[in-house]
């Protein structure tokens, strides 16, 4: 359903049926006008001469939305082609409005790189010869790709650092705009927009009618009114209703249904994957909506477009969202440890080298000494990876962070074992150790158990690992107890460090062995730990606890996400290395607590 409120309704002309009356020959001035007006009304038509692509109605429609206000607001589910439009919308800009200035930026470099790169599709595509003509010259850097076309240019940026700060931009398109600090689109991003590309023309201008004014040719009324060009475009799923998205939508809607009049317009378009025509509609979501995934909240925010308030999980998403260090603030997320913290490190190891297998996934936290809380600062998530990388990462950790605990799925223990059998280990001599004890005991027993791993715990000899068995009644245990840290703001999850300038210039310069990172630069690395803290919590999220007739607890994805078998299924390993660091967190805090016993080092003999 379309819909407008009365203020935003005016008498449009029919170009076509106007166009349709000229008769004879025209000058080429006149024709080159009276094709430019055709195109522009007609953008089915155009966005098919340039790439011999036919747009859908829906796509036509939300361009003429873009097109004709302000901001723009598109809110689409999974698969609907919020890339798509955002790039034939970009190529079509810089073509009617010569020297457009378009600026795409995104949570990541690699997100706004996605829609750089589908612009690119389009322009090398067979068919579009046409539209090629109007590109230019192409740079891509490690800070930015930008490509000139009819006298302006479309630049993909990464949201990191100062330097950011001295683009201007005709047009902003910010790609998972959920996933943008609101600080960042205040402060950095908005002032984009505010000074005028032909700042030096419209001086001239001022200048001239100030001299008319001064001789009396002129009035002051009549001076030339400058219109403001300058667009903003979010693309994004939903969100939940506390976050910045909700925020700004219900921001604008209300703008859109309010009878004042100002300077600045609105569009909101908010689609599910059942508005689509049937042929683009994706089969692997029909699945997933026949499965049950319809009535689930993770389904209906990310597929059918629609704001939910995030507390019918097990481990709630807005208390999630309060304990997250604000953005601006410390700790951020980490690729180096910070000089005298200590960390805790869970692993959950997954061998498999398929694409749609499980995570082999880490998390770190950071231990606050003075009051034991821990706060999550580096994240690993590789699926289908070889076993050497995954190794070089942990060697890599070891190496680069503090590291005094480290609690290991029993099921993937011998990943430990290669580890130290591996050349970088052995090369730093840096062989990891288990401990041998229980931490599934209860009572007077823990107690036991706790005195036993401190008299083995041992950081310079690096015994510093001890196995998890997942027994039913730890993983009850362990659940309950994490519910309790964010329940209870004991666990928390770092900050964006591209957020925060001072600390990102910091990070930025610190010397990090990429190649055994799995990343081709640092700034794909400080950007993936910034998501991966936030996909981390996206996964807890998801998890539901359902209870057998015989009272046992289980702690999984949704049944319709859990049967998936694609490579962009969801996961929950994330969630599950947090859950035994978190654990280990308070082991290490109970074991530090007791008293160091000193085994006996005189044994008595008779001679």
């Amino acid at each position: 359903m379309w819909s407008s409120p009365e203020k935003y309704e005016r008498e449009v002309e029919d170009v076509n049926a106007r166009l349709a009356k000229i008769e004879g020959f025209l000058e080429e001035k006149e024709a080159r006008s009276t094709l430019a007006q055709f195109l522009r009304n007609n953008l089915f038509f155009t966005t098919y001469l340039l790439t011999g692509i036919k747009l859908a109605p829906f796509q036509e429609i939300t361009l003429r939305g873009m097109f004709n206000r302000k901001f723009s607001m598109c809110v689409w589910g999974r698969g609907c082609g919020k890339t798509f439009i955002s790039a034939v919308y970009c190529f079509l800009q810089c073509i009617f409005e010569p020297e457009t200035k378009i600026l795409i930026a995104g949570p990541t470099f690699r997100t706004a790189r996605f829609i750089f790169n589908n612009i690119e599709k389009f322009v090398e595509s067979k068919g579009a010869e046409l539209l090629a003509q109007a590109f230019g010259h192409k740079s891509k850097r490690n800070d930015a790709y930008e490509w000139k076309v009819n006298n302006g240019t479309i630049t993909a940026i990464p949201l990191s650092g100062e330097k950011i700060r001295g683009f201007r931009a005709t047009v902003l398109v910010l790609d998972e705009f959920l996933l943008l600090p609101e600080e960042i689109i205040k402060t950095v991003l908005m002032p984009f927009l505010v000074a005028p590309q032909n700042m030096k023309e419209r001086l001239e201008i001022r200048e001239m009618e100030n001299n008319l004014i001064e001789k009396g040719f002129m009035k002051e009324e009549d001076r030339m009114v400058f219109e403001n060009k300058a667009k903003m475009i979010a693309l994004s799923s939903a969100s939940f209703t506390f976050e910045n998205l909700y925020k700004t939508y219900k921001e604008w809607m209300t703008k859109i249904t309010s009878n004042e009049k100002g300077d600045a317009s609105y569009f909101i378009s908010q689609m599910s994957y059942e508005a689509l025509p049937e042929e683009m509609i994706d089969g692997t979501i029909i699945e997933e909506a026949q499965s049950g995934g319809q009535s689930h909240s993770s389904f209906l925010r990310e597929y059918c477009a629609q704001f939910t308030d995030g507390s019918d999980s097990y481990f709630s998403a807005k208390k999630m969202h309060d304990c997250t260090i604000p953005d601006g603030q410390t700790p951020t997320s980490r690729i180096s440890g910070k000089d005298g913290q200590k960390y805790i490190l869970g692993i959950d190891p997954s061998f498999s080298n398929s694409p749609s297998s499980d995570y082999f996934a880490m998390s770190l936290l950071e231990l606050d000494e003075e009051t034991g809380y821990g706060t999550l600062v580096h994240s690993y998530a590789v699926a289908g990876g070889d076993l050497k990388d995954h190794i070089k990462y942990l060697h890599y950790l070891v190496e680069h962070f503090n590291i005094v605990f480290i609690c290991i799925d029993n099921a993937g223990y011998q990943f430990i074992d290669s580890c130290n059998e591996s050349e970088w280990f052995s090369k730093s001599k840096a062989e990891l150790k288990f401990m041998d004890f229980d931490s599934d005991k209860e009572g007077i027993d823990y107690e036991k158990e706790m005195r036993r791993a401190r008299f083995q715990y041992n950081v310079e000899d690096k015994k510093i690992v001890f196995k998890q068995v997942f027994t039913s009644n730890w993983l009850r245990k362990a659940n309950e107890y994490l519910q309790a840290c964010i329940d209870h703001k004991k666990l928390w999850f770092a900050s964006r460090v591209t957020a925060h300038g001072t600390q990102f210039d910091r990070v930025s310069s610190t010397k990090i062995p990429i190649d055994k990172t799995g990343h081709d630069n640092l700034l794909d690395l400080i950007e993936f730990q910034d998501s991966w803290i936030y996909q981390t919590k996206k996964q807890c999220a998801l998890v539901e606890v359902k209870s057998t007739a015989k009272g046992t607890q289980s702690f999984d994805l949704p049944h319709h996400l859990a049967r998936s078998t694609s490579a962009s299924r969801a996961r929950k390993d994330n969630y599950t290395t947090l859950m035994l660091a978190n654990w280990a967190l308070k082991c290490y805090n109970d074991m530090m607590s007791e008293k160091e016993e000193i085994g006996a080092t005189f044994s008595p003999r008779l001679i």
